[in-house]
């Protein structure tokens, strides 16, 4: 799994942990997943979570915990946690869109 997190995605997901009350000195964070729509497309969901689910990995960053469900490698095996600006929404894409 190659997973880069933007700095200003960090920034956004710390934000929204610190929003919560979620702890991220323990085990507190985002978990990733992928979902279908309704349409039959897939997509990766974002969640706060309060720790990690059997099976996921863990990217970590400064103040900030990652869980990454099996399913969004899959789906992007080399992917970039962005912030779209206009709307300040945290996506997940490929790498090679970059």
């Amino acid at each position: 799994m190659t997973l880069e997190i933007t700095p200003e995605a960090a920034a956004v997901l710390r934000r929204s942990l610190e929003m919560a009350n979620i702890d991220a000195s323990s085990e507190g964070g985002v978990r990733l997943r992928a979902a279908k729509s309704l349409g039959g497309a897939a997509d990766v969901q974002i969640e706060l979570a309060d720790g990690p689910l059997e099976g996921e990995a863990l990217l970590q960053e400064p103040g900030l915990n990652v869980y990454v469900d099996s399913s969004v490698t899959e789906l992007y095996p080399e992917a970039v946690v962005a912030l779209e600006p206009q709307h300040e929404t945290i996506v997940v894409r490929p790498r090679d869109e970059d």
